[in-house]
C-alpha cells in the first residue's frame, strides 16, 4: 500500500493542474499588466508592515505552495536574495517560471510536493514564506511545519499568513442568503472533505474535477506543530481581513471576527 500522504497530495496536483488554467483565463492580464509597473508589490496592509518590519533586504526566501509566484517576485523586488518557489502544480510553476523570464526578477521555481523538497535545499534559507490557501492542502500540517522548519539555517524564520482556522465553521459567499456568523461546519473534522467540484475560486466556475482533498486544521495544530518543529513563536496577530476571497460577505458586513492571522516563528 502506498503512502497515503502522497495519494492525497497527488490528487490535488492533478485537480491543481485542471484548475490553473482557468484561472490564468479568468486572470487575463492581470498579473503582467500588475508586474509591468515597476512599484508593484503583491502583499499589502499589515502583512507587508510585518515583513518590512522583520526586513527581507539580501535574505534567501523560500515560499512553499507558490502556485503562480507573485508573492515571492514581491519579495525579491523588495530586496530579497535568492528567492525559490515550491509548489506540486506543474502548470502553475510553468506561469511563475514564464513571468519571471519576462520581467527579469530571478527567482527560481521548482515542482515539487511540499513533503518531497529535496535535502540539498536543508538549512539555506532565512526565511520560509507560507501564504493563503497552503495548509488546507496538505494531509499532516505537523509534518509540513518539520519540513519547513528543516529548510531555515539558524535564526531563520517561517512566516505564515492564512486564513484563521476559525472561518472554516463559517458560510462561503456561494451560500446564498446564509446568516454570516451561522456555523455551518464542525471546528473539530478529522477527515477531509473530497469534492470533484473543481477549485475556481477566480472565474467563479464550478465543472466536474479530479478529487480534490481538503484538510481543516485547528489553531492548535498550527502552534503546536511550529513549537515540535523546535521554533520559537515570535508574533501572532488576528485579522478580521477576509484573504481567502471566499469569505468577503462576512467582512463586509463588519461583525469584527478574525478571517485572517499571521504567525512568525523562528528557529532558535
Amino acid at each position: 500500500m502506498g503512502d497515503p500522504i502522497r495519494q492525497y497530495t497527488q490528487a490535488n496536483r492533478l485537480a491543481w493542474n485542471e484548475a490553473v488554467p482557468l484561472h490564468q483565463e479568468a486572470n487575463g492580464s492581470k498579473w503582467d499588466d500588475a508586474f509591468s509597473n515597476p512599484g508593484f508589490i503583491a502583499m499589502s496592509g499589515v502583512e507587508l508592515e510585518l515583513l518590512e518590519s522583520i526586513g527581507v533586504s539580501n535574505k534567501r526566501i523560500a515560499h512553499l505552495a507558490c502556485n503562480n509566484g507573485v508573492e515571492l517576485m514581491s519579495l525579491k523586488k523588495m530586496g530579497a536574495g535568492r528567492c525559490v518557489g515550491f509548489d506540486i502544480s506543474d502548470v502553475a510553476i510553468e506561469e511563475a517560471a514564464a513571468r519571471t523570464e519576462k520581467f527579469g526578477i530571478d527567482c527560481e521555481f521548482v515542482q515539487s510536493d511540499v513533503y518531497e523538497i529535496p535535502d540539498s535545499f536543508d538549512g539555506v534559507f532565512d526565511m520560509v514564506y507560507i501564504s493563503i490557501g497552503c495548509l488546507g492542502w496538505l494531509p499532516d500540517v505537523k509534518r509540513f511545519l518539520r519540513r519547513a522548519a528543516g529548510l531555515l539555517k539558524t535564526s531563520g524564520v517561517i512566516f505564515i499568513h492564512e486564513q484563521h482556522p476559525l472561518t472554516e465553521m463559517l458560510p462561503t459567499d456561494d451560500i446564498k442568503g446564509a446568516d454570516p456568523l451561522k456555523i455551518f461546519e464542525p471546528y473539530f473534522k478529522d477527515e477531509p472533505y473530497a469534492e470533484n467540484d473543481g477549485i475556481d475560486y477566480v472565474g467563479s466556475t464550478t465543472y466536474q474535477s479530479h478529487t480534490k482533498y481538503w484538510f481543516v486544521w485547528k489553531l492548535s495544530d498550527i502552534i503546536m506543530g511550529l513549537l515540535e518543529s523546535g521554533l520559537r513563536i515570535v508574533h501572532f496577530s488576528e485579522h478580521p481581513e477576509d484573504i481567502s476571497t471566499i469569505r468577503r460577505r462576512i467582512e463586509e458586513a463588519e461583525i469584527s471576527v478574525p478571517l485572517s492571522c499571521i504567525l512568525i516563528a523562528e528557529r532558535p
